[in-house]
């Protein structure tokens, strides 16, 4: 199989990996962390570990090891009733259902470490895409659709809460650049929470009663966390991180405006964005968009919302197959290293200290391109070294390429 090295002699590195002091730019409350909700599943009490921190190392505790080495927050995803229409395996999505979830948060106190609960308000993934409501909702009303998402999050969150696990933000919804808890196919759009449904996202043509809707329902779920943890943040997640170079920082800055000015209860925490070099979207002159680029435009949206931390709540690079352009960085251990580092360091440079929310790298599963671990289970370099206090050591520089 193929692993990465992390010494020049692929000798059992266990003993000589101890903790590090984190990076200036990872302490909290700015998040350096991962979403690992497989985990769930895949290592459910921490007691059979696929993973290592070296080639020949022994097997190691994946929350364990993030937190030895400067990580900080670990988020999980929560489906409602995770393939409830039969639309995936319930079984191989298990680790979205409440108890594991529950489970997971506990494992995460435990290595003393931030969880962020991420609801998606849905049975299946939610993202730009796929907003579909929970298939016990399908039916409600706009208005009995509001109290179901409201007592739905306070009885959420107050699970957590009782088994003393209480979560330092909840995720009100996943990537709802274009809504939340859509209507189906052919009902009026009154049904649902569904962004430019008669109309544009923003802009001269935006479709506000879309915009009333959503903050209807935003509302109700900020409001269900509040009275089931005042002191929970609350943060928004959008996709628009991928989008900067299409709709400016300033079209994004009218996305919240637009959020902020139809909610009522007390304001969301934290701005979060996905950033995906992979997806970006073009810019305008038709030249590749950088992920870098879009991280310094933010700059612009901390200063219109001063009141709140800006973090990347996802994002990822390969460290093996195709790098996207425009190809800063290699698609390779060390090339996600580097990645991950130069967007720590943008993030310092747009945001001032009492914004900077931090960056979650999604998501466990190795076998993908993008994760922190081989397919084998090694830690790679990104996860071991880009969080921490220094620069990466040279023997891990030195070895460009999978073993």
């Amino acid at each position: 199989g193929e692993h990465f090295s992390t010494s020049s002699t692929g000798a059992d590195m266990t003993k000589s990996l101890p903790p590090r002091q984190p990076s200036p730019l990872c302490k909290l409350p700015a998040w350096c962390g991962v979403d690992m909700s497989e985990l769930a599943t895949a290592d459910a009490d921490g007691a059979d570990s696929p993973f290592r921190d070296s080639p020949h190392g022994a097997k190691v505790d994946a929350l364990r090891l993030l937190k030895s080495r400067g990580g900080n927050a670990f988020r999980m995803r929560l489906w409602n009733s995770p393939c409830a229409a039969g639309q995936c395996n319930a079984s191989r999505f298990a680790h979205a259902n409440l108890t594991n979830v529950l489970r997971m948060a506990r494992r995460v106190a435990e290595a003393n470490l931030s969880f962020i609960l991420d609801l998606h308000y849905s049975d299946w993934w939610a993202d730009p895409l796929h907003q579909a409501k929970p298939l016990a909702w399908q039916d409600l009303p706009l208005p009995v659709l509001k109290r179901t998402l409201r007592a739905y999050t306070r009885r959420t969150v107050a699970a957590f809460v009782a088994q003393g696990t209480p979560p330092a933000a909840v995720q009100v919804g996943n990537e709802i650049t274009f809504g939340m808890l859509w209507e189906r196919p052919g009902e009026a759009c009154a049904r649902g929470g569904r962004l430019a449904c008669a109309g544009d996202l923003f802009g001269s043509k935006v479709d506000l009663a879309a915009w009333r809707r959503l903050g209807a329902l935003v509302d109700a779920g900020m409001r269900g966390v509040r009275e089931a943890c005042p002191r929970c943040e609350i943060a928004i997640h959008t996709s628009l991180g991928n989008r900067i170079a299409e709709f400016s920082s300033v079209g994004i800055g009218d996305w919240y405006e637009l959020l902020l000015n139809h909610t009522t209860s007390p304001s969301f925490d934290r701005i979060g964005l996905s950033l995906y070099p992979a997806y970006l979207a073009p810019h305008p002159s038709s030249r590749p968009a950088s992920a870098l680029e879009n991280i310094d435009a933010l700059a612009s949206l901390a200063r219109r919302f001063p009141g709140k931390r800006v973090y990347i709540a996802e994002t990822a690079y390969p460290q093996r197959g195709t790098a996207p352009p425009p190809h800063r960085f290699a698609a390779s251990p060390l090339g996600q290293y580097e990645y991950l580092r130069a967007v720590l360091s943008r993030l310092a440079q747009a945001l001032p200290e009492a914004q900077r929310g931090g960056v979650l790298w999604w998501e466990r599963n190795e076998s993908c391109d993008d994760a922190l671990f081989s397919p084998s289970g090694v830690a790679s370099p990104a996860l071991l070294h880009g969080f921490v206090h220094g620069r990466l050591p040279r023997r891990v520089a030195l070895r460009k390429t999978l073993l």
